[in-house]
């Protein structure tokens, strides 16, 4: 069983939270705060907590300034908020993951199974045979329909009026696609993400990142667009391992 706790401002989202967590018997709340400061006043580390959700944008005391104190007295921090520009702060104080409002359960229990993996919270069905790839009509084929699985790409590359998609096997088809299309054709796909705007990269294909340039398996690189910076943050404050020793 984990011990949680919900601190947020607005009731609806904490039912909302609260709605999830019925669906996911292993965690227990044990107090829900709509006032960050008595937050502050009743939380400690005696409480045995093993997750806060907390919101940002607060009255009076901001998550931000309230996970200053309380990030020693609970195992996880999660940020819900309806901003991405938090996101850079929220790293900066060490919290675990940032979830943007109106999330949906699948992101929700990825997310707690992401930071409590031998506690099994959430069984999370295996995508079915049909969802593991996609059909297409590659240009350089004479329009031949191909057949690409979804771990197969590295990363889908807007060129001109066509699309490129990068294939882990070095090879590229080009396509009569936008970037609009792939996004809708992903959907909830959490491992691709939009960090420019003529990219759509595969997390799992990153080589390694270094400042705002992102270098993938392939060698294909690109650095962060302006507009994309807030969600790139994001999600390096929910993959970053930090440390647990004292600064």
């Amino acid at each position: 069983m984990l011990n949680c706790i919900i601190i947020d401002d607005e009731q609806f989202s904490v039912d909302a939270i609260l709605k999830y967590i019925e669906l996911l018997p292993k965690l227990y709340v044990v107090a829900i705060y709509n006032n960050p400061l008595k937050a502050l006043e009743q939380v400690t580390s005696e409480n045995n907590i093993d997750l806060i959700f907390m919101d940002i944008d607060m009255p009076f005391l901001s998550g931000i300034e309230l996970a200053k104190a309380l990030r020693p007295k609970t195992r996880k921090l999660i940020f819900t908020t309806s901003h991405s520009k938090y996101a850079f702060d929220a790293y900066e104080v060490e919290g675990d993951a940032y979830l943007l409002k109106p999330f949906s359960f699948g992101k929700f229990s990825i997310t707690i199974n992401r930071l409590f993996p031998n506690e099994a919270v959430a069984r999370i069905p295996e995508a079915s045979h049909e969802d593991d790839y996609f059909l297409v009509k590659n240009k350089e084929e004479d329009l031949r329909i191909v057949k690409v699985g979804y771990k197969e790409v590295i990363a889908f590359e807007s060129s001109h009026n066509y699309l490129k998609i990068h294939l882990a096997n070095n090879k590229i088809l080009t396509v009569y696609l936008t970037i609009k299309d792939i996004l809708e054709l992903l959907g909830p796909r959490d491992e691709f993400k939009q960090f420019h705007r003529a990219f759509v990269i595969s997390t799992d294909c990153i080589n390694y990142i270094e400042g705002n340039t992102i270098k993938m398996n392939n060698n294909l690189s690109f650095t962060v667009g302006e507009s994309y910076r807030e969600n790139f943050s994001s999600f390096l404050s929910g993959k970053l391992i930090k440390t647990s020793r004292n600064r």
